[in-house]
């Protein structure tokens, strides 16, 4: 414990020493002042510390839809962008150069000299260069934590659920830069080669969203042909005869639904053997989105409402129960009721587990080199 707080130490001060450290610290800062200025009153939406206020009858204090826009602000803008991409950028370019320069000629010299192996060595070294995000990421969460408690007099601890989850998301990709770095002793390359994998975490992330958008909409579409067809089957199955006009004009349109059925079927399948791959590939690699939204799906209150039908003025507040509702009922919400009860099926263990499985044989891979490697 004594090395291990040693090095701590050691990769604090480095830190410290950098500038885009102190600029990261106070952006992260001035994000949550910013949050924290934002408020309700009786007339509606209050901002910088109420100077000004946004007249609104919805979103005042105390009312179901200002908790929801105020806890979603956080966990969709806040988390996904700042935490999850400016953040986690900024970390990789500050912490992209420890190991690299630890491994170069004459660094690691004075260490190994010390009686530690270098197993614990290289463990204690990975520990110490997650602390950028680990101090940046508590001091965001706990103040969006006091933020929540002052707005709106929910003191609720899963707000502080960010803090591990953003830390392992950084830690897929630091794993990466770590074994880049240690592999090939460049910074650089180690910070490109990040960039790049995580770019094409992203990809495939992507284009499994569009595989399944397209895959729920047609589902959708489909049972709704499904309930046209039985209707008119129905229709036709009443006497009256099958050779008057209103009878040929259903059997008509039968066919035509039929054949639409059929095509959007036809779709369906021929998107599977893409789906398939799609899957496994994410099921081997890091699932660093699926990791951010779990911040969301811990923090969302028991409604379908999100921040865009409030911004949108679809949510509603049911005068009789108060229960929190929404107008829009088409096809695209129940598209994207689906592929949120799609992603929310995805438990724990698979999500983080399988990450972390990853990133334990890549860090026993950049290990080896570095305890195999002649200094």
């Amino acid at each position: 414990m004594i090395v291990l707080r040693a090095m701590l130490l050691d990769a604090y001060r480095e830190l410290n020493s950098r500038k885009l450290f102190w600029v990261t610290l106070a952006l992260t800062g001035f994000t949550v002042l910013s949050y924290a200025s934002m408020g309700f009153n009786d007339r509606g939406v209050s901002m910088l510390f109420g100077v000004w206020t946004i007249p609104n009858p919805v979103l005042t204090h105390g009312s179901p839809l200002s908790s929801i826009l105020y806890r979603s602000i956080f966990s969709s803008f806040m988390v996904t962008i700042w935490m999850a991409w400016v953040a986690i950028i900024l970390a990789l370019v500050s912490t992209t150069s420890l190991f690299p320069d630890f491994v170069a000629g004459g660094s690691i010299d004075l260490v190994l000299s010390k009686p530690i192996g270098r197993i614990r060595l290289f463990v204690y070294k990975y520990i110490a260069g997650l602390l950028f995000v680990l101090l940046q990421v508590t001091l965001f969460c706990v103040g969006v934590f006091i933020c929540v408690g002052w707005r709106l007099g929910e003191w609720d601890p899963k707000i502080l659920l960010g803090i591990p989850i953003v830390t392992a998301m950084f830690s897929y990709l630091y794993a990466v830069n770590v074994f880049f770095g240690v592999w090939r002793r460049s910074a650089l390359l180690a910070l490109l080669t990040t960039l790049l994998f995580w770019f094409s975490l992203f990809s495939l992330s992507s284009g499994l969203g569009i595989v399944r958008q397209i895959r729920v909409d047609h589902e959708v579409q489909i049972e709704k042909d499904d309930v046209t067809i039985r209707e008119i089957e129905t229709a036709l199955a009443m006497p009256g005869g099958a050779d008057t006009p209103g009878q040929v004009g259903l059997q008509r349109q039968l066919t035509d639904k039929r054949n639409e059925r059929d095509a959007k079927q036809t779709v369906l399948d021929k998107l599977e053997p893409w789906s398939k791959w799609l899957r496994i590939g994410q099921a081997i690699l890091p699932k660093t989105s699926h990791t951010i939204a779990l911040l969301d799906r811990y923090l969302k209150k028991d409604s379908d409402v999100n921040i865009l039908d409030l911004m949108s003025g679809r949510a509603f507040v049911d005068p009789v129960t108060g229960e929190v509702g929404t107008t829009d009922d088409s096809r695209g919400r129940e598209v994207a009721r689906r592929l949120i009860a799609e992603d929310e099926s995805l438990s724990l263990t698979y999500i983080i587990g399988t990450s972390l499985l990853f990133e334990f044989v890549l860090l026993s891979l950049a290990c080896w080199i570095f305890v195999r490697r002649d200094y």
